[in-house]
């Protein structure tokens, strides 16, 4: 296992949560869009409190699904190669489990016309990304903890 490796892995790891933050910040271009192309929602109100709560509880959901994903993905492996690329998988399941919010916001949007939960979907979204962005310095200390020193 070689440095060089370890950091294209990151590397491909970081562009993949990039990507994702990335497309956050166009779903709210899309969201602007259609708020000013006159977008009318077909869900009324009685209909669209329990999709909104429905939104929400999906939203919580993930962040329980994030630490369910990583104590499945935390495990030790038995190389450093193993090691590397379950820590690349995890980095990009973390990274979609972070989206869903700014995904069921989204959706939430179009079907019930509802900005401000939009908005703070995707915030809650950009946070969590951002939050969980992987982070080189982590990886190698877990390298090192379970295989000693790195090349």
């Amino acid at each position: 296992m070689t440095r060089e490796l370890i950091k294209k892995s990151y590397l491909a790891a970081a562009l993949s949560s990039a990507g994702i933050i990335v497309a956050i910040v166009l779903y709210a271009v899309v969201g602007e869009v259609l708020a000013r192309a006159g977008h009318k929602p077909p869900l009324p109100p009685p209909a669209a409190y329990a999709v909104k709560y429905a939104v929400y509880i999906l939203s919580i959901a993930s962040v329980f699904a994030l630490r369910f994903a990583a104590a499945r993905l935390d495990a030790r492996r038995a190389t450093p190669e193993a090691a590397v690329k379950a820590l690349t998988a995890r980095a990009i399941v973390t990274a979609a489990l972070c989206e869903v919010p700014a995904v069921a916001g989204l959706i939430l949007f179009i079907l019930t016309g509802y900005k401000a939960d939009f908005y703070l979907l995707l915030i809650f979204s950009a946070g969590l990304e951002v939050y969980h962005f992987p982070r080189l310095r982590l990886w190698e200390e877990k390298l090192r903890t379970d295989f000693g020193q790195l090349p």
